[in-house]
């Protein structure tokens, strides 16, 4: 029975002896988390109005608006449309000649620093289909474009405004710019 009893304690201190040999000396958890974010932009003015304007004359906006990529983390490429205009003018991919009644033109320009007509000058007009145009070199300068605006980003938008060469209306006309917020990588 001694014998038994050793031959069993035995076995059993072999066991426990075999067992801490294979116990770990660290271990790992993985942690996953997923940040929520949406694509999103915010426009500082809800309205810009260029006032009483002569036909056949350009103006530029002089006030800056702000355009800021407010997505709380994700980095965006912008795109532009003017597809809702008041049904007294007609937006036209070029500037309208003095004869061109109720057509006008538009472009819009990302620069940090007040526009001028130079600046607009090789610059892409707002497309007449009123299909989204990407806010890249067209819309921008070499460094400030709607390409790739990281969160929180400001971008500052000026507009040039060609009015008709006749109008059949001194209605103020009312123009709806839309910016919509892209993935990064749009273009």
């Amino acid at each position: 029975m001694k014998r038994l009893i050793g031959l069993l304690t035995g076995i059993v201190l072999v066991v426990g002896l075999a067992g801490m040999a294979s116990a770990a000396t660290f271990d790992s958890i993985t942690l996953k988390v997923s940040c929520v974010v949406t694509l999103s932009v915010a426009i500082d003015q809800a309205e810009y109005n260029f006032g009483n304007v002569n036909p056949r004359t350009s103006v530029i906006s002089t006030n800056t608006i702000a355009v800021t990529n407010d997505s709380l983390g994700l980095t965006e490429d912008y795109t532009i449309n003017c597809s809702t205009y008041t049904a007294d003018w007609n937006l036209m991919a070029s500037d309208p000649g003095d004869l061109d009644e109720d057509l006008f033109s538009l472009k819009a320009l990302l620069k940090l620093t007040e526009a001028d007509e130079a600046a607009f000058s090789g610059k892409t007009f707002f497309d007449t289909a009123g299909t989204d145009q990407n806010m890249d070199i067209g819309f921008g300068t070499t460094a400030y474009t709607g390409d790739n605006v990281p969160a929180d980003g400001v971008r500052n938008i000026w507009f040039r405004l060609r009015t008709p060469g006749t109008t059949t209306s001194q209605d103020e006309q009312s123009l709806s710019v839309t910016i919509t917020a892209n993935s990064s990588g749009t273009f």
